[in-house]
């Protein structure tokens, strides 16, 4: 008598905590399952970005077409927010491109990626319409990445451009840091894409992992606490304000040279010219709105290293600056870091009159282009 009443006992109080339980187990199935994918989020990034399921191949899901209104990452879901629609496409390999064609790669951050920015005005794209060549962004990733990933061994790109927010430059890695993981990232990306179904369990599983709804209400008490801080000056936020501007050493300035350098001498060896695009920083650009108004001076320093060093590169700064204090031109959105459809097509422009980039324009780009050319010259 006395088990009979514990084990009834045991089973309601199962029963309630499997009732307990069970909104925290239906929610996420629910977010995936019924409500649309963007449901709780402010941008396609979030939306569609690989969370927990890092084996995949790309930073995003694959074969995505969305549109969306977006904000700005700086200031979400608060008045200072600017909307913007924007139009995103996803690969088979899940990075941002309508498809894998690659004489031109570009690797790089979310820069690259182009965060608000609709996907004719990403870099990729604006290149590709300059140079008249494939542009294939790889974005974001790094340059281990792309060593390690053997579809570009078996169909490699004439010139890889590699670009950083001037932020993140002193943080890329050297050739060969990580390798290990982008060689197992290849292998299993790889075996994800050569199956619908499993790449379907791997979206399925990521969307299921972002618990939206938790995360938003976290951001909502956080701003409603006053825990959230914004950068901002002169009704423009930023990154990551006076800081930004702050002085390197020459010790600093030799190591990434060096690391540039290694990035050139890796893509010489397997036959690729290589360009490097550092991208100024909001604050660098708009540096008179900062209180100390200080200048940055880290690109113009690190770019001497690179001439003596016979680095190829772009430098957006002069350009930018003229722009911006002579023209008043905006390159920046208020409420992000991310530069705008402006300054990319300033960036596409100074690219293709690159020497080694405009050499890709007189270069006959397949079997027949090469056949037309030697009639012609015959």
């Amino acid at each position: 008598m006395t088990k009979d009443i514990k084990h009834k006992g045991v089973k309601r109080l199962l029963g309630k905590l499997t009732l307990l339980a069970l909104p925290f187990i239906l929610w996420p199935l629910i977010e995936v399952f019924v409500l649309p994918m963007n449901f709780f989020t402010f941008r396609i990034w979030e939306t569609i970005s690989v969370s927990t399921m890092r084996v995949m191949s790309g930073p995003f899901y694959p074969n995505v077409h969305m549109q969306m209104e977006e904000e700005g990452e700086l200031a979400p879901r608060t008045p200072y927010a600017q909307k913007r629609q924007v139009e995103w496409y996803t690969d088979t390999y899940g990075y941002r491109n309508r498809d894998t064609k690659n004489d031109v790669l570009l690797i790089g951050d979310s820069n690259i990626t182009g965060a608000k920015l609709s996907q004719d005005e990403t870099l990729a794209e604006v290149l590709e319409q300059q140079l008249g060549r494939d542009v294939y962004s790889f974005a974001p990733a790094t340059m281990n990445r792309f060593l390690a990933t053997d579809r570009f061994q078996e169909n490699p790109p004439k010139l890889v451009i590699v670009s950083s927010i001037e932020r993140r430059v002193p943080e890329l890695p050297p050739v060969g840091d990580n390798g290990l993981n982008s060689k197992i990232r290849n292998f299993t990306g790889n075996l994800i894409n050569s199956s619908s179904f499993l790449t379907s369990v791997a979206v399925t599983a990521d969307r299921i992992s972002k618990l939206g709804l938790y995360r938003r209400t976290l951001a909502e008490m956080d701003r409603a606490a006053g825990r959230k801080e914004y950068i901002s000056y002169n009704n423009e936020f930023f990154m990551e304000g006076e800081i930004a501007n702050r002085d390197f050493s020459e010790e600093e300035l030799d190591y990434i040279a060096e690391v540039l350098v290694g990035y050139r001498n890796a893509l010489q060896e397997r036959g690729i010219h290589f360009v490097f695009l550092p991208i100024p920083n909001k604050e660098n650009i708009y540096h008179k709105l900062l209180p100390s108004q200080k200048e940055a001076t880290f690109l113009p320093r690190l770019l001497r290293r690179l001439d003596e060093k016979g680095v190829e590169y772009v430098d957006l700064q002069p350009a930018f600056n003229e722009l911006y204090e002579q023209k008043q031109v905006k390159l920046y959105p208020v409420d992000d870091a991310h530069w705008n459809a402006v300054a990319v097509k300033v960036a596409a422009q100074l690219l293709t009159r690159h020497s080694t980039v405009a050499q890709l324009q007189a270069t006959p780009q397949n079997k027949d282009e090469k056949l037309l050319v030697n009639l012609k010259e015959e």
